[in-house]
């Protein structure tokens, strides 16, 4: 298609020479590669255009993503005023392509005369120098002030959402800076008490093809912050702008422009005015923020972007820029922050021991309030490492040292991740019930967060609350349907089923870098224990001799399954108790206590632990019975067999029935633990049949042993003891041995192909 010629498509003249689009009122420009996917839907009009064939045409030989073709269809709509909701012009077609809706027809040309040529000629020289004087006066005003777009004062805002900024520049390379000046913005508003906002964790879900009403109702905010970076050599111009989710209208808006690209200053000045537009009350710092060197700013961005991916190379490369940054400004507070905290995720979701990665993150964090005391993310990184530290020494002062952190923090700043490692250090501290508070509270501000569910989901399990953590994490898979660590995730919430095991063996295939050296050591160990389930011994080897520091948690549950393939109930009730004595608070360790209790024989003990747990059981069986719920019927169960026990059968017989009744209102979402559990309470009652009924029908649902949650296998279950000597139960035993063999098989099969695969490459 040749360039020389222009169309008209609706009410736009579209010339392709100039990069340039023009109406009556209004004249914009598209950069290249927008301008060449424009051409070539108007080449197709009224067909489509497929993905494959616009990477083909528009970007032949280089390798780009499916977000860069999202990027550039958005720039062409918001430069010709469509909506990709109700699209006037371009019509997106899912998983497949776009389609050019509007009418389109070139327009014709008159061949100027050789008198006009000259008349253009000249016209356009003065055109171009007046253009140039503009633009030389616009631009070369380097005091960073605002256009005079009159501001409101007052604006009655509750709750927003801060959107990433468009990098409309042609080079597209700031995408470090756009998210970073959204990032100072949000923590500058979330510093205004009344004030709801949003997580950039949220609000960054949404970058293009914006709907505002959408996003007010998945957000639940009445406004969005939104704008955009334009870039020529050394100019930079922002354009930022709040709109209200309820009627889609502009509220406030402002542009500023400076000669300093990625100005640290520039990014300080924009979050304060837009603070205080929001928050007329608010008055600026007498003396600005220190200047900050412009690479060592550019590094600390990159860091920043990388440490929140949360993975062993992401928060390498994080450790990286902070440090070149801190070569150049060894006083940025900042970048030591955002050092301290890569340092110690590089436990959490690396390979680092956890005193190791405490003692490289401390240094930073002091250093960092020692220059900023009253810094909102120190005090609360400073609490996580303090909490941190506390739990690996065994020293409760900490405790309460991160706690005043923690506090300081909120004071200052609402922010979901303090929210949330607040609630870690709750947790350890057995104020599990607060700790639900500030996880709830953190959800509210970062509700599309997949990490804040799934660590609600992790607390509901340790509370004993099995079905609520089922619940919640179906919301993390809603927000993350094809999540790379699913089947990680599902291990540490949910039992085992053969084909959750095969899942993560097929995983592990899959993520050769991730599993060649345990990267992440919290990640392979849900994986041997995984593996430890179905026999998988020499695969579970493989990996434990690449895993090191082996955690004090995994040690104790890798000493429980050994001494339960001995069936040594004495000394693993000695080690369970140990274990609960030093975390007194959690509901998990003594139902695990309560169970060591029962298979040992001492049915007393068993009994009084699920009373200090649940107290208001003991002498009131009617509230027993009718507070039977999907998340405690499993402790009810064992709370009956204890009474079966201890000769008290008429009220363990009551409980048990009410527990049968309510599994069969089908309430509980793990379909397959319910109807286990159901065999084992019809064992427990005497229903043998009935019990081998359900016992047959779970493990043809997959049912099989759960090493990351108990330390028995089917042919030493005690709650199905009164099975054992049935011939049935041997059959279906026996068949159950060989469906575990089959599945060891072929996860050894998978992982032995991967390794002979590699070797032939090498």
């Amino acid at each position: 298609m040749e360039h020389s010629r222009q169309y008209q498509l609706g009410i736009w003249c579209i010339c392709p020479k100039t990069n340039s689009i023009n109406s009556k009122f209004d004249t914009r420009t598209l950069d290249n590669k927008s301008m060449q996917l424009l051409l070539l839907l108007i080449q197709h009009a009224g067909n489509t255009v497929t993905k494959d064939e616009i990477f083909t045409r528009i970007w032949k030989d280089k390798f780009v993503t499916a977000d860069i073709l999202s990027v550039t269809i958005s720039k062409i709509r918001k430069a010709l005023d469509d909506d990709a909701r109700n699209p006037s012009y371009i019509k997106t077609l899912p998983n497949e392509g776009y389609v050019l809706i509007a009418p389109v027809s070139e327009v014709s040309s008159v061949k100027p005369s050789r008198f006009n040529k000259r008349v253009m000629f000249w016209f356009l020289a003065v055109f171009s120098m007046l253009l140039a004087v503009l633009c030389t006066w616009y631009f070369t005003d380097v005091r960073l002030k605002p256009n005079s777009n009159p501001t409101v004062k007052g604006l009655n805002i509750q709750s927003i959402a801060v959107l990433p900024f468009n990098d409309l520049s042609v080079s597209q390379d700031n995408v470090y800076f756009t998210e970073g000046l959204s990032s100072a913005i949000i923590h500058q508003l979330a510093k205004v008490k009344q004030l709801k906002v949003i997580s950039q964790d949220s609000s960054f879900f949404y970058r293009d093809d914006i709907n505002s009403s959408e996003i007010g109702e998945a957000l639940n905010v009445e406004a969005i912050l939104e704008g955009n970076i334009q870039t020529l050599g050394e100019q930079t111009r922002i354009n930022v702008r709040v709109v209200s989710t309820q009627n889609n209208q502009l509220i406030w808006s402002q542009t500023f422009d400076s000669d300093v690209p990625n100005s640290f200053q520039l990014q300080d000045k924009i979050s304060t005015a837009v603070r205080k537009a929001l928050h007329p009350e608010f008055s600026s710092p007498t003396v600005l923020a220190k200047s900050i060197n412009a690479q060592a700013y550019e590094w600390y961005l990159m860091g920043q972007y990388h440490w929140r991916q949360r993975t062993p190379s992401e928060l390498n490369k994080a450790v990286s820029y902070f440090q070149h940054s801190l070569e150049l400004e060894p006083d940025y507070a900042e970048a030591h922050i955002g050092l301290a905290i890569s340092y110690a995720f590089l436990h959490t979701y690396g390979s680092w021991g956890e005193l190791a990665a405490i003692d490289a993150a401390l240094p930073h964090i002091n250093k960092a309030l020692a220059l900023k005391p009253h810094s909102a993310q120190g005090l609360a990184t400073l609490g996580m490492i303090l909490s941190d530290k506390a739990k690996a020494t065994g020293d409760d002062s900490l405790y309460q040292q991160a706690r005043v952190a923690f506090t300081q923090s909120l004071q200052l700043e609402r922010n979901a991740t303090t929210h949330l490692w607040y609630s870690t250090l709750l947790t350890r501290l057995g104020h599990q019930e607060e700790a639900v508070v500030h996880l709830e509270q953190a959800i509210i501000l970062n509700p599309l967060s997949t990490a804040l569910k799934r660590s609600l989901s992790y607390l509901y399990k340790s509370m004993g609350k099995q079905n609520s953590a089922d619940l919640m994490y179906q919301q993390v898979l809603k927000l993350a349907p094809n999540s790379a660590l699913r089947p990680f995730e599902r291990a540490k919430v949910k039992n085992h089923t053969r084909a959750s095991v095969l899942a993560m063996a097929q995983w592990q295939v899959a993520s050769p870098d991730l599993f060649a050296s345990c990267a992440s050591i919290e990640i392979c160990e849900q994986q041997v224990l995984a593996y430890l389930s179905v026999g998988a011994e020499q695969v579970a080897e493989d990996l434990l001799d690449k895993m090191y520091p082996l955690h004090g948690h995994f040690r104790h549950s890798l000493s429980l399954i050994a001494l339960g393939e001995a069936q040594n109930d004495a000394l693993i009730l000695t080690k369970i108790q140990n274990q609960a004595f030093r975390i007194p608070f959690s509901k998990e360790a003594h139902i695990t206590l309560a169970r060591a209790q029962f298979r040992a024989g001492h049915f007393v003990e068993a009994k009084k632990t699920l009373i200090q747990l649940y107290p208001h059981w003991q002498d009131n069986e009617a509230e027993l019975q009718s507070n039977i719920d999907a998340d405690n019927y499993f402790v009810v169960t064992l709370y009956a067999a204890s009474l079966m026990q201890l000769n008290q059968p008429q009220l363990a017989m009551r409980l048990l029935n009410s527990v049968a009744a309510f599994l069969t209102q089908n309430h509980v979402h793990d379909k397959v633990q319910a109807k286990f559990v159901l065999a084992e309470v019809n064992s427990q009652l005497g229903n043998s049949q009935l019990a081998l009924q359900h016992l047959t029908e779970a493990l043809k649902m997959g049912w099989i042993e759960s090493f990351n949650s108990q330390w028995w296998s089917l042919s030493n279950n005690h709650l199905l003891k009164p099975l054992h000597e049935m011939s049935e139960f041997q059959m279906l035993l026996k068949q159950h041995i060989k469906n575990r063999q089959e599945l060891r098989q072929n996860i050894m099969r998978h992982i032995n192909r991967n390794v002979s695969d590699h070797s032939e490459l090498k």
